[in-house]
């Protein structure tokens, strides 16, 4: 799905990750190569595994044995208010001073919201990104990298093995939380069974900065392999700019026809930024 124009060239595609009713990960078999869009993408690695629950949770508990803890953690602004009580740079070094030497946060937090935006950027951001500030030890990367897959497992539980689109703006919660801040984009389906709850959840394929490869036989596979009747596709503009390209438009009907042949229906195409989101059902374009 790129915006750009290049010749288009197909390559065999790599394992993909899931996530299925029992919020597993699972591997789905690789399948033949198919067509790409706008663009020569090389394959990419599969994702890895999943952590586990407890595994995603080490990182917090561990925070309590840091080698800085700071008396003044002031605890009691958040646990006496409401979400919304801190702003974000007073979340953010409240979650940060406990690995820093006492006076470090403060300055370091304004230095990372200026770089990212936002307390969600930063969270957000790869490991890579946040060693570009040599004063966030490891200890408190992992410690973010926590938060997020946390923040993902949260939104997730609100849409496994629910009727999606009977609770729509929890399903969007979701996909932007997972997907809004990538640096590359990502193609995600949702497959979905005849009640229409999500019995699937699979990132197919990774590209680049803007563009991912998409392959029908592959999707319409998939879909046949997990009994889907429906399906929603996914994928995310880095760039911020949300509206469909129409290499985007062009390819979509590509899938919707494919699907149609064996009588499963693509409900719709989203696509995902962090200024916002666009619905091609919505949009008339489906």
């Amino acid at each position: 799905m790129s915006n750009g124009s290049r010749h288009s060239e197909s390559f065999d595609t790599p394992p993909t990750a899931s996530v299925t009713r029992s919020g597993a990960a699972s591997a789905a078999p690789a399948s033949d190569a198919g067509t790409t869009h706008a663009g020569i993408v090389l394959a990419s690695p599969p994702p890895a595994a999943e952590l586990s629950d407890s595994a995603v949770l080490a990182p917090l508990t561990a925070a309590a044995s840091t080698s800085h803890p700071a008396p003044p953690l002031r605890w009691h602004e958040l646990l006496d208010g409401t979400e919304d009580a801190l702003s974000d740079q007073r979340l953010l070094a409240l979650l940060l001073q406990v690995f820093l030497p006492p006076g470090g946060a403060s300055a370091l937090t304004g230095r990372l919201l200026d770089r990212f935006g936002s307390l969600a950027g930063v969270i957000a951001a790869e490991p890579c990104q946040l060693r570009d500030f040599p004063a966030v030890p490891e200890a408190a990367i992992g410690f973010l990298k926590a938060m997020r897959a946390v923040a993902v497992r949260m939104a997730r539980a609100e849409v496994v093995e629910r009727r999606v689109l009977d609770n729509w703006d929890r399903v969007i919660a979701y996909l932007r939380t997972t997907m809004a801040h990538r640096r590359v984009e990502q193609l995600r389906v949702l497959f979905l069974d005849r009640a229409n709850a999500m019995i699937a959840d699979e990132v197919l394929h990774e590209g680049t900065i803007d563009h991912t490869p998409v392959y029908p036989r592959e999707i319409v596979k998939r879909a046949l392999t997990l009994d889907a009747s429906a399906l929603i596709m996914v994928h995310n503009h880095p760039s911020n700019q949300y509206r469909p390209s129409p290499s985007d438009v062009a390819m979509t009907e590509t899938v919707r026809q494919a699907l149609e042949l064996v009588g499963i229906v693509l409900h719709d195409h989203l696509i995902i930024a962090r200024r916002g989101h666009s619905s091609f059902r919505r949009l008339g374009l489906l």
